[in-house]
């Protein structure tokens, strides 16, 4: 089916592309569009371009005032992510090419989330507000937890794919741009409520504005579900936003923000036929911690006979903090920027027992995240020129864990013990230069220079060596314009990666092959793509992406090796993949969105992993097709299917530190149907109003997007929207 798939979606590539461009020429050229219903920046078109006639009016397809920072962009806005369940924000990115979800469930907490390529948030960058987001990964690898940014004040979120800027830092896969709500000259109130599945119910307000110079933003939001899978519930879910920035007369403006969530989540109980606590009024399931490290309960995941493990009203309550400072400069031919930030993630673990529910059976405190940093970056566009400067530091640090309660009956000896944290256990400092020049006619022309530096701290004590590398990342990008409807693009990049802090730290604290190399190595290697956008008559366009990627020293992890994982590099590991985009204007206001995406990767030989050579938790195949309705008075629906084709998750058996078998646990393919509606309601005095529906995975298909978690079948939901 897949290879039907495949060949049809070139077919209809080949002969949009063979169209004479005479034609194309003739017509109003489209704008740029993501999968469907994302926007994408593209240039302005001229106020005088001609327009031809037509009985029937081509719906016109939004275009963004932002310019998009590479040719592999996906652009969303706020209106973007307006509709849909309330899900937390990988979810709104599901339709994308090159992007991969394995999640849990939809609001709940997971590391690991979303891949870009194949790869995970360890290897590509998140930015928020110009800063890094990402934290230490310690304790349960949550580099970004996900479940800590609402949508309540976002403005605009960017995917780069692939490693082809020098202004981000660490990166294979590419980086995630999120940018927020600042001030705004006129004042602006949003107002979203939403009712849903599971309980659900979703508020949430922003408001901007100014006084004189001063400019200001506030959001708040609240969340509340009891999930779908057994005790996997987010309860009170409260988020506040704010920012005030303030415009002082010589081009020069500051601006402080503050964040804080809070949320209890519930632990995902292990639900199955072969547990004595089955419950078949939930649907069934693995269960999940959520968090680290592991507690060694002594009836292990299922309980066993006399269910001595966690169970029901088992949960955590998270906090998280950030503050902000930035400083804007205007001069010449551009700005500069400065930022300097902080945050903070604190949380609270109760755990009570699968046989007993009113039972505490272990409690625990931690700190997770003690993170700082800053940036400089300016930016100069002298003429056609373009070009930039950057500096940056983060310092990735985290507190201990504090064990205030464990019952001997349900905990296996020996109990673990509390531990202490480490500041500034990981600085990566760096910067960067680069320049886009535009030659003969049709050509433009980006080149940069990174340089990073390395540092993590020493732990004597258990065993783990101080590590320190730098590394220089050259990136090329050649973009040709032969015509105003065809852009092409051909790019050549190194990257390199450095090692997490759980990598760095169990390399030296986990299990040590004797013919494992002494030291762990940073991952570096190339990228080779090329692309094309190529405008089409009747507002159609095509866009084509394909890339390859040889990355040495792949860094691994392997769970089951005592006394926790084994870490170390791998030879090689590849990536490649193909992807297509293409949408067309239709009458009556109708567009229609389609999508495809074909990757694999392979690896070299890895004993410690039962020779599996290849990343199988990725989808070979995955497509999304669709149609889109937006009327001038707001009124907006869409219909669209998202198909993934079957993956597996790696299993290894390890007995006495080898791995003495391997097999694929198999997740089937899958698709969902998907409607989403908004109609204006009423108008006064500058306020509009709008009721909204829709309903995720319509057919109640079964489908994991992670092996063991069935995520939700058909989610109704809907609720009301204020805009002022």
């Amino acid at each position: 089916m897949w290879g039907r798939i495949a060949v049809i979606y070139l077919t209809f590539l080949v002969s949009w592309g063979a169209l004479p461009m005479a034609a194309c020429a003739g017509e109003v050229p489209a704008p740029e569009q993501i999968e469907g219903v994302k926007k994408e920046s593209t240039k302005e078109e001229k106020p005088d371009q001609e327009k031809p006639e037509a009985a029937i009016q081509i719906p016109q397809i939004e275009v963004l005032s932002y310019p998009e920072k590479a040719a592999t962009s996906s652009i969303i806005t706020k209106e973007d992510i307006g509709l849909g369940p309330l899900q937390n924000l990988p979810g709104y990115l599901e339709e994308l090419t090159g992007v991969d979800l394995s999640r849990r469930s939809l609001l709940g907490a997971k590391n690991r989330q979303m891949t870009i390529r194949g790869f995970d948030e360890s290897r590509y960058q998140i930015y928020l507000n110009g800063r890094t987001w990402k934290g230490s990964g310690v304790k349960g690898g949550f580099f970004v937890d996900w479940t800590s940014i609402t949508p309540s004040d976002l403005e605009r979120l960017e995917i780069i794919r692939g490693p082809l800027s020098a202004e981000y830092s660490n990166t294979l896969g590419g980086a995630v741009i999120i940018n927020t709500q600042k001030g705004s000259k006129e004042p602006k109130i949003y107002f979203d409520s939403y009712w849903g599945s599971w309980e659900t119910q979703n508020y949430r307000m922003l408001t901007t504005g100014s006084k004189g110079p001063l400019q200001y933003s506030f959001s708040t939001s609240y969340a509340n579900t009891e999930g779908f899978l057994r005790n996997n519930y987010v309860h009170d879910r409260v988020n506040f936003n704010g920012s005030l920035t303030y415009n002082f007369p010589w081009n020069f403006s500051l601006t402080g923000s503050a964040r804080y969530i809070a949320q209890d989540l519930g632990m995902i109980v292990y639900n199955r036929p072969d547990s004595i606590f089955y419950n078949k009024n939930d649907p069934d399931g693995d269960g999940d911690t959520l968090y680290g490290p592991g507690i060694n309960f002594i009836g292990g995941e299922t309980g066993g006979a006399r269910g001595l493990t966690y169970g029901d009203r088992s949960h955590i309550y998270s906090q998280r903090y950030e503050l902000d400072l930035e400083a804007t400069q205007k001069f010449l031919y551009g700005e500069g920027k400065f930022h300097l930030f902080y945050f903070q993630a604190v949380r609270e673990d109760f755990f009570y027992a699968l046989n007993d529910p009113r039972r505490l059976i272990a409690q625990r405190g931690s700190w997770d995240e003690d993170t700082w940093g800053w940036n400089l970056k300016v930016r100069q566009n002298p003429g056609p020129v373009r070009l930039g400067f950057g500096l940056e530091g983060n310092y990735y640090g985290y507190g201990g864990i504090s064990y205030n309660y464990l019952d001997p009956a349900y905990v296996r000896a020996p109990l673990p013990t509390s531990t202490s944290g480490l500041k500034n256990a990981q600085k990566l400092h760096g910067g960067f230069v680069d320049a886009s020049v535009p030659f003969l006619k049709y050509f433009e022309l980006y080149l940069g220079l990174r340089y990073d530096n390395y540092d993590a701290a020493a732990q004597p004590l258990n065993n783990v060596r101080g590590l320190r590398a730098d590394a220089l990342s050259p990136k090329s990008t050649l973009t040709i314009r032969p015509t105003d409807t065809t852009t092409a693009y051909v790019s050549v990049n190194y990257s390199t990666r450095f090692p997490t802090l759980p990598e760095f730290y169990w390399f030296g604290a986990g299990y040590q092959p004797v013919n494992r190399p002494p030291g762990l190595s940073p991952e570096f290697g190339m990228s080779y793509e090329a692309g094309v956008t190529q405008k089409l008559p009747w507002n159609a366009q095509v866009r084509v992406r394909t890339y390859y990627y040889d990355i040495n020293d792949y860094i691994r992890t392997i769970f089951g090796y005592r006394p926790s994982r084994v870490v170390y590099n791998l030879d090689l590991a590849t990536f490649r993949g193909v992807e297509v985009e293409g949408q067309v204007g239709l009458p009556y206001n109708l567009a229609a969105f389609a999508n495809y995406t074909w990757q694999q990767t392979s690896t070299s030989p890895d004993l410690l992993n039962g020779n599996i050579r290849e990343l199988t938790e990725l989808p070979e195949h995955k497509a999304n097709i669709g149609l889109k309705y937006k009327a001038p008075n707001g009124a907006e629906g869409r219909a669209y299917v998202r198909l993934v084709s079957k993956r597996y998750q790696p299993q290894v058996t390890v007995a006495n530190n080898q791995a003495t078998s391997a097999y694929l646990r198999p997740l089937k393919g899958f698709y969902t149907l998907n409607l989403e509606g908004r109609y204006p309601v009423g108008q006064y005095r500058g306020m509009k109003g709008f009721l909204y529906f829709g309903v995720e995975n319509l057919t109640g298909e079964f489908y994991e997007e992670d092996a063991g978690y069935q995520m939700p079948t058909a989610t109704f939901y809907g609720g009301v929207q204020l805009r002022y």
